[in-house]
């Protein structure tokens, strides 16, 4: 997935779009900025595909936000093990409230 879009902030229920790279082409998909997280004094946004968010289960995807404006794919296993135990974290939490 293609993080080239920029805006001035990000805001949790902002929709934005992003190209992901397929196989054989690339194509501009929707979604919504569902959460926003901060780990390890980095901050990161959940997303979930718009075509997605009434169903009971969906994608999510994260997304290390640097700065306001920049947003960059998490490729260290780590991080995204760590971004992932905050998320469902979180999840849990809401689920008990």
């Amino acid at each position: 997935m293609s993080e080239d879009f920029q805006q001035e902030e990000y805001e949790v229920g902002d929709v934005i779009g992003l190209v992901e790279e397929g196989e054989n082409d690339e194509s501009s998909r929707d979604f919504r900025i569902m959460y926003k997280l901060e780990v390890k004094d980095k901050n990161y946004l959940v997303l979930v595909p718009v075509d997605q968010e009434d169903e009971e289960e969906y994608e999510v995807h994260f997304l290390r936000l640097e700065g306001n404006d920049i947003l960059e794919p998490i490729e260290d296993d780590d991080e995204w093990d760590a971004v992932e135990a905050t998320f469902e974290t979180l999840i849990s939490e809401l689920d008990n409230e």
